[in-house]
């Protein structure tokens, strides 16, 4: 993915959807605890919708549990686990709509392609001596054909570096999601991925990493 598509998807959202991109950015204020973490912790917070996509049309399909294989989530897999939908409002926003598009655009070659997306809100939080794990799994494979990282909003934080590895589990890249726009796009049957822990800045302050997750799966 050239990184000037990232950068005019960026422009767009901030230049022309202005308004809409600050509420839908503000929905992640509205986000539940994870109570399904198995370390214990109280980090992460989520909602979790799923949609088709089809000649770039929107459905959102009806509320399911969240569901991931052992195989590919030995933490946190091979169970239901049942998060609050997405607010109404925030599917309705067009920039969900807009980052979709976009992202099908870089990978698809035909609008009459059918894909089940999967759309993760994730906070990330950590405060005082207590981190945040972005991806408490690991290094991972998501099951999808792609997978979009997108920053939302980053305060206070330190660390939270996403690293790349080819299906070797050979470095491939690193980086750092720093700006609201900021994005990754990968190919998850030739990469896995992971990020690392989250701590605050400035102690004396709290620190949130906000995310927005779209894993696109071939229907």
């Amino acid at each position: 993915m050239a990184v000037g598509e990232a950068s005019r998807l960026q422009s767009h959202l901030s230049q022309r959807m202005g308004q809409a991109y600050k509420r839908f950015r503000a929905s992640w204020n509205g986000l539940l605890r994870d109570p399904y973490l198995r370390d214990g912790g109280d980090y992460r917070y989520r909602r979790y919708s799923v949609f088709h996509w089809k000649n770039n049309q929107l459905e959102v399909l009806p509320h399911e549990p969240h569901y991931q294989s052992s195989h590919y989530n030995h933490v946190h897999g091979g169970f239901n686990r049942h998060f609050r939908a997405w607010l109404p409002t925030t599917l309705k926003n067009p920039v969900l709509t807009e980052i979709i598009r976009w992202s099908t655009q870089q990978f698809s070659r035909s609008p009459v392609d059918l894909w089940r997306i999967q759309a993760h809100q994730f906070r990330i939080v950590a405060q005082g001596d207590k981190a945040g794990r972005p991806t408490p799994e690991g290094v991972h494979k998501d099951g999808a054909e792609y997978i979009l990282i997108m920053m939302m909003d980053r305060h206070n934080v330190s660390g939270g570096v996403s690293h790349i590895y080819d299906n070797e589990m050979r470095p491939l890249g690193e980086g750092t999601l720093e700006q609201a726009g900021d994005l990754v796009l990968v190919n998850d049957h030739a990469v896995y991925h992971g990020v690392t822990e989250i701590s605050p800045s400035d102690p004396t302050h709290p620190a949130w990493r906000d995310v927005l997750v779209l894993t696109f799966h071939k229907q």
